[in-house]
């Protein structure tokens, strides 16, 4: 039986056509597509990178027409200490240089395994410090391998969804009115509280909105403002079948107040 070990390099931020979901939920939805080249028979394939910031227990992996037997996912921790076990470090300072692969690590002292054999030395303070040459996103990722079998050797898509955290949004209205005249902007508004840089993805809005967008950006520790409606309005009909939510009202280039959008007419 054929077996293809699958690779994929690690990059960061999300691949291109990768799709993020938002909804009035909680958690909003991250679906990245991954393509190996599969042999017949069985596969062992990956490491797939997820964001940092998946809700890895609810995890989803599809593909046409091939079966996945088995599932491993390699999680981390928030603790950045724990995320160095078995990783190569570099301990500087206090006149020392050792480099080796972490076996433990505690508040106090660090356990390695270099050249030399095995080193337990103090937790360096500032300004020494322990570095990786491995990235943020390296360190924090968890890492999915699948299990597969195909009944043919090809390339095979394979769709990742799962849920993420720290990604909010909301809808925003400014209100500007000249000379009697009243025009209303409305802006989707998406705070990304997390270091994830999101690039050229699919945006889908699927709440109190639906809207896609194409090719987005969404920079790490942002908030993205994206303009879906631009109209001259003149009484509460104008305000019908539009989206809840915070209208900030200027007259004559002045900032005067904050409404709900029900409330600016009245």
């Amino acid at each position: 039986m054929k077996r293809l070990l699958g690779l994929i390099l690690m990059f960061f931020g999300v691949s291109y056509g990768d799709t993020l979901i938002l909804t009035d939920g909680k958690y909003q939805t991250y679906i990245q597509q991954e393509e190996f080249m599969v042999a017949e028979g069985e596969n062992i394939i990956g490491p797939i990178s997820l964001l940092p910031i998946a809700v890895v227990d609810a995890v989803d992996v599809s593909a046409d027409n091939l079966s996945i037997k088995r599932l491993i996912i390699e999680k981390t921790s928030q603790d950045w200490k724990k995320n160095l076990l078995g990783k190569f470090v570099t301990v500087e300072g206090e006149g020392r240089v050792i480099r080796g692969t972490v076996i433990s690590i505690d508040d106090r002292y660090i356990t390695i395994s270099g050249k030399k054999g095995f080193i337990v030395t103090t937790i360096p303070e500032f300004s020494s410090r322990i570095s990786s040459h491995l990235r943020w996103e390296e360190l924090f990722s968890p890492q999915l391998t699948l299990k597969v079998n195909s009944q043919e050797a090809k390339t095979q898509i394979f769709k990742v969804s799962y849920p993420i955290k720290g990604i909010k949004w909301k809808i925003s209205y400014v209100l500007k009115i000249r000379n009697g005249l009243k025009m209303l902007k409305g802006y989707i508004l998406i705070d990304n509280n997390t270091p994830v840089d999101f690039k050229r993805i699919n945006l889908v809005i699927n709440g109190r909105i639906k809207k896609s967008f194409k090719d987005m950006a969404v920079p790490p520790f942002t908030q993205k403002r994206i303009e879906f409606i631009k109209k001259q309005i003149q009484s509460a009909d104008d305000l019908k079948n539009l989206p809840a939510g915070s209208v900030h009202i200027y007259k004559n280039g002045v900032y005067k107040s904050s409404k709900r959008l029900n409330d600016v007419f009245r």
